[in-house]
């Protein structure tokens, strides 16, 4: 049955992932990020490949909301979905959002996010679907490109998607991902850190050697 695979929301600062959430194992958040990269601020556009995999997104106040479907998903709904997402998003998390960090909402929001992916794609009753496009107000018929158009030249990625494996391991390489993130942005502070205290050090160093005079300290005995 066709569905959504594959959900993502990053900041445009910053295209490390803020929540990530996908439903079978694959390799597609690497054309995700690719297309995060080249996003334009204020859009949408769907991105097809092969005829079997479609990237849809949508770009508001400095926010990407992205997913990955089936090519036989109906995008009215995707893009439904991605609206409802990001009415969510900046409803509980309003004036917070600055502060957010990698991966930081993927257990609290991600939560919120595999639900309505569910909803979505198990939801047979068109009229509650309908109840939700009517509420948000936003659905709208995008233009598909093709993939290649935004990959380097000559760049070939094979999607690679796994849906036997299911939710669990999916959740199991995303909170690894999460993890490794975390970990380098801990380390990435640790050396700031670090690096701001040496030149603190150096910095008084030179004051002193001013103020007592050279490297004796006559001035300072």
């Amino acid at each position: 049955m066709a569905s959504i695979i594959y959900c993502v929301i990053a900041n445009d600062s910053n295209t490390t992932p803020l929540c990530e959430i996908a439903l079978a194992e694959g390799n597609f958040n690497l054309i995700a990020q690719k297309i995060l990269q080249k996003i334009k601020r204020g859009s949408s556009a769907s991105y097809v490949y092969e005829n079997k995999y479609i990237f849809h997104y949508n770009n508001e106040n400095g926010f990407t909301f992205l997913c990955m479907t089936d090519a036989a998903f109906n995008n009215r709904t995707a893009y439904t979905f991605l609206f409802d997402t990001k009415d969510r998003f900046f409803e509980k998390y309003g004036n917070a959002i600055g502060n957010l960090k990698a991966y930081s909402i993927n257990r609290e929001f991600g939560e919120i996010v595999r639900s309505r992916m569910s909803f979505y794609n198990n939801e047979t009753d068109s009229e509650k679907i309908n109840a939700v496009k009517k509420n948000i107000g936003q659905t709208m018929d995008i233009m598909k490109e093709n993939l290649d158009k935004i990959l380097d030249r000559g760049e070939k990625i094979e999607i690679l998607v796994n849906k036997s494996q299911g939710l669990s391991d999916s959740s199991v390489s995303m909170r690894k991902t999460a993890t490794k993130v975390k970990r380098h942005m801990w380390w990435k502070n640790v050396k700031y850190t670090l690096l701001l205290i040496v030149i603190c050090f150096v910095i008084a160093f030179v004051i002193s050697l001013i103020v007592c005079g050279g490297f004796k300290f006559k001035k300072c005995q």
